[in-house]
């Protein structure tokens, strides 16, 4: 998971707390009245599209589901109801039913693409278990799958992202890291497990919380708000086993970055122009950042990378849901420095 930067954190509470303090004042304070009828339909447009258009801009992109908008829609419409005096909003309590029909759009989506990997999974599996002797790592050796039986779009990346968190998060405790490749786990130098541990630990006392508080005022929101909140919960749990069993790893040919089941790339060696310290700015800029594939685990205070691998041209990052950029280095931090660091450079002497 990417970190939400702390500039974005701030200028998303400060935005938010305007948009909900100046709400909140104009039907308290006597200097604003009378109000006109239809102010109800303007503080609801404030609360269920303003408020989860910023949540998307400055901590949903590239970070989490865009199905959490309809979450801060909903939460959204839960303060509407207590800044706006009943009789103001009582003409739009429609919006609800609509907040309820649009997570339920995504609940369908989800059983839509359950069906549709079930009519395929014999097939599916034997190309899957056939890839494992060539291909390290479960992400790679599922898009295989995918690709050979559906047709490539954003649909069968959203296919691969559900089958690796819930693969990871439930199915994979037994496993351990692929023994035919040269591994370099990445994560034993770092508090990045702990954060996703406290993380988790946090989510389950706001769920509880959350839920009571919500199913006061309405036990749809109450239940659709511990829906998403558990499938966070398991995408927490997926990060941390990705990490643990799918270190970097390194064939005759290729270099295969994972950074928990986030993001991860696979370059041919050919590709690869030059490994060598990093000796960069702790903290790139936003257009750096653009081109860099960030293969250093989030953690309590984040370490500089070891390494700057750089590429001919430039290379496709895989995220969540079919998202991707294109890069033209990767930064890294493996446990042994060196022993990757020899790794890569020999193979990059014999292409």
């Amino acid at each position: 998971m990417t970190a939400i930067p702390k500039r974005k954190a701030l200028l998303f509470l400060l935005l938010t707390s305007l948009i909900f303090t100046s709400n909140t004042l104009l039907y308290r304070l006597d200097a604003m009245q009378p109000l006109p009828s239809s102010i109800g339909l303007a503080s609801l447009f404030d609360c269920i599209i303003v408020v989860p258009l910023l949540a998307y801009f400055f901590i949903i992109r590239n970070r989490y589901p865009v199905k959490y908008v309809v979450l801060a829609a909903l939460a959204g419409y839960a303060a509407a109801t207590f800044i706006i005096p009943k009789q103001h909003l009582e003409a739009y309590s429609f919006v609800r039913y609509i907040l309820f029909a649009g997570e339920g759009a995504f609940v369908l989506l989800e059983l839509y693409i359950l069906y549709q990997l079930l009519t395929k999974v014999p097939a599916f599996i034997r190309h899957f278990r056939q890839s494992q002797a060539d291909i390290p790592a479960f992400p790679y050796r599922l898009e295989q799958a995918l690709a050979a039986y559906f047709p490539q779009s954003r649909t069968t990346a959203i296919y691969a992202t559900e089958l690796a968190i819930y693969y990871y998060s439930l199915f994979s405790w037994r496993n351990k890291t692929p023994s035919q490749v040269l591994a370099f786990t990445y994560h034993k130098k770092t508090g990045g497990i702990a954060l996703y541990v406290m993380l988790i630990h946090a989510m389950l006392i706001e769920s509880i919380g959350l839920h009571v508080l919500l199913h006061g005022w309405s036990p749809i929101a109450s239940y659709v708000a511990l829906f998403l909140n558990a499938y966070t919960i398991l995408l927490f749990l997926a990060e941390i086993q990705a990490i643990r069993l799918a270190p970097f790893m390194v064939t005759d040919r290729m270099l295969y970055l994972q950074a928990g089941v986030m993001k991860r790339l696979a370059i041919p060696f050919t590709a690869i122009k030059s490994i060598h310290s990093y000796e960069g700015p702790e903290k790139l800029s936003r257009e750096e950042e653009k081109h860099v594939f960030d293969g250093v685990l989030a953690d309590f205070m984040k370490e500089k990378p070891l390494f700057e691998i750089e590429f001919h041209e430039p290379q496709r990052v895989h995220m969540l849901y079919g998202f991707s950029k294109q890069v033209t280095k990767a930064h890294v931090r493996p446990d042994d420095g060196q022993a990757f660091y020899e790794a890569v450079a020999s193979r990059l002497v014999r292409e």
